[in-house]
């Protein structure tokens, strides 16, 4: 994770789990392996790296947090840190792979240069490849002393059971819809026409913002719209979609998936588009779980080795044959 302010790791909605986290450090009772588990937006790394920050600090306060002015935490906040090795994708949306768990594996082993101890840093915990993960299993059973692992994972179910069972996960929560409503405002971002259902991922809104995500999802909804009434290539569609920004895609997706079967049931969020609510009473119910069943499946593959173009492609094209179905049908 990029370094942020400490101040910005404190998120309101995380209080009630830093309580018991802090109650963890204080004790020496915090697992030598941390899975970080929680939706996307929710803050999880941030508190991850509240976590990691708080063990490499001398001299933490009284709620469990780094000081913010020992040597450690200077170090830290200008990311030169000797003790913390990370292990990430060498590509985006690649596999983790079998030497770089290697590599990693024997950066822990070396001797810390602080008393604080050495920290491992694996994000995303889910693109590890399966020989990677196994790989990695002697690491996490056995740690070197005072080393602490830290898995960030937006897809606990991804991960192979054996790497789950040997961390400690600690998952963290999506914010109550007011809590963030004021938390944004204090952002300056304005929450107040944002539904309760995104307000529980707020620095997924900030994300979107940042991305110039309005826009973009603006323009996936008029693709979705016009392949529902059957005016649009899926190939062209797919197109657009694949340049983007993958998570942020995926997330698009699965809300509007959501948004569709809603609409089957008259109950579409006064927000979606009218030609998609009508678009998705045509479809019916079944061949939207049908295709909902297809979405989820291909967004598992979004951190994968998987062709992604191939992906996104094959999205659409489900959906276009659907709508060509629903057509026919007399």
């Amino acid at each position: 994770m990029s370094e942020v302010d400490d101040n910005a790791l404190r998120l309101p909605w995380h209080d009630s789990l830093w309580s018991h986290m802090a109650a963890g450090l204080a004790a020496d009772r915090v697992a030598h392996g941390l899975l970080m588990a929680g939706t996307p937006g929710v803050g999880k790394r941030r508190f991850a790296w509240r976590v990691v920050s708080a063990l490499l600090c001398r001299q933490p306060t009284a709620t469990g947090d780094a000081c913010g002015t020992c040597a450690g935490c200077r170090q830290r906040a200008a990311a030169t840190h000797p003790d913390i090795s990370r292990l990430t994708p060498e590509d985006s949306g690649k596999a983790i792979k079998v030497d770089q768990v290697r590599r990693f594996s024997h950066a822990l082993h070396l001797t810390p240069q602080y008393s604080t101890g050495r920290i491992g840093w694996i994000d995303p915990a889910d693109a590890l490849s399966i020989s990677a993960a196994n790989s990695l299993l002697k690491t996490l059973e056995e740690p070197p002393a005072g080393c602490h692992i830290v898995l960030i994972s937006d897809r606990v179910s991804a991960l192979l059971p054996t790497i789950r069972s040997r961390c400690q996960i600690w998952t963290v929560p999506a914010a109550d819809p007011e809590t963030a409503r004021r938390w944004l405002t204090a952002q300056d971002f304005d929450a107040s026409g944002v539904d309760p259902d995104s307000l529980r991922a707020p620095l997924a809104l900030l994300a979107r913002r940042d991305a110039d995500a309005v826009n973009l999802m603006a323009q996936w909804d008029k693709d979705l719209a016009r392949l529902l009434a059957r005016r649009a290539n899926p190939l062209n569609v797919a197109e657009r979609a694949y340049e983007a920004e993958r998570r942020l895609w995926v997330d698009w997706l699965y809300r509007r998936c959501n948004d569709l079967l809603l609409a089957t049931l008259d109950a579409a969020p006064a927000t979606l588009d009218g030609a998609i609510a009508d678009g998705a009473r045509r479809l019916g119910r079944r061949r939207i779980e049908a295709w909902s069943r297809h979405v989820s499946n291909a967004a598992r593959t979004a951190g994968t080795n998987a062709d992604w173009r191939l992906v996104v492609e094959s999205v659409f094209i489900e959906l276009s044959q659907y709508v060509a179905e629903a057509t026919r049908k007399p």
